[in-house]
């Protein structure tokens, strides 16, 4: 079970709901949490404060103390509330960085992406992306809207036979050893490196059972006319997934996956969480 979950704060608008899913998940699991509220999280404050006149500075500090408190008592309130050991930290500098080393310090971080209509959140568009390839830590991407009513009981993971599927594979070991009901998805497999590397068709099966995890319901699919993120989402729609585990590629992918691609498709349209390892 994870040990230990960093849960990132911030002034937008689904602050609160990481909070709750946070603190239920970390009860379930018996795990405690980590509040990590960077200084950068108030919207006004990413620029150079120096080149404003000093009036405003004031008030957006007044401002950044204010929401900064407000969030740490509603935060330790709600995990006394659940029983859930807690702990709060406020790193100054670059946000990225800052989640960056406390989730090398966690078993998880949980993220959400930015709401493009929450103007007044200084929340960057991508910087889940960034701080899951940065940290080296599985990074729980939340939905911003709809129910969550479980995590992690029936999972969808998303094999590819590379190393950053297999990392992610590893990662998700906490949540995959409780899981009631697990599906691997294989898209566009090339079944010609199957036979020359001499791989069976159970033999990743067989490894999920010997590390006790359920026996998995194996899926082969073709994206063509689909697209690969398309596919997942409707995979996991299908299966009535509460948990899309995957692997997060390298930065000669990044370009890719922030201006488009699978992951840009699946992340921008998901209904369920989405683990993210690299």
């Amino acid at each position: 079970m994870p040990g230990r979950i960093a849960i990132h704060l911030n002034d937008d608008t689904v602050c609160e709901r990481r909070m709750d899913i946070g603190l239920r998940l970390a009860r379930e699991r018996e795990a405690e949490v980590v509040g990590v509220y960077p200084s950068a999280s108030v919207a006004g404050l990413q620029q150079d404060e120096n080149i404003l006149p000093q009036d405003i500075r004031n008030s957006l500090r007044k401002r950044r103390d204010e929401h900064r408190e407000a969030t740490r008592t509603l935060f330790l309130d709600k995990a006394r509330e659940a029983g859930v050991r807690a702990h709060w930290r406020a790193p100054h500098g670059d946000s990225e960085d800052g989640l960056t080393m406390h989730a090398r310090h966690c078993d998880l971080l949980l993220m959400s992406k930015a709401d493009p209509n929450d103007n007044l959140s200084a929340l960057r568009p991508n910087l889940p992306e960034s701080v899951v390839m940065a940290s080296g830590r599985p990074v729980l991407l939340i939905p911003n809207f709809g129910p969550i009513d479980t995590i992690g009981r029936r999972i969808l993971f998303c094999w590819d036979q590379r190393r950053e599927a297999a990392r992610a594979f590893s990662d998700a070991a906490p949540l995959l050893r409780h899981c009631q009901a697990l599906v691997v998805l294989e898209i566009d497999r090339d079944d010609k490196l199957m036979r020359e590397r001499d791989i069976h068709e159970d033999d990743f099966s067989d490894y999920c059972v010997s590390l006790g995890y359920p026996k998995p319901r194996h899926l082969l699919k073709d994206s063509k006319g689909y697209g690969v993120g398309n596919v997942i989402l409707n995979t996991a729609t299908d299966t009535d997934t509460d948990l899309i585990v995957m692997g997060a590629y390298g930065h000669s992918r990044m370009r890719q996956w922030i201006m488009g691609g699978a992951t840009s498709t699946l992340l921008a349209s998901m209904t369920v969480p989405v683990l993210l390892a690299n």
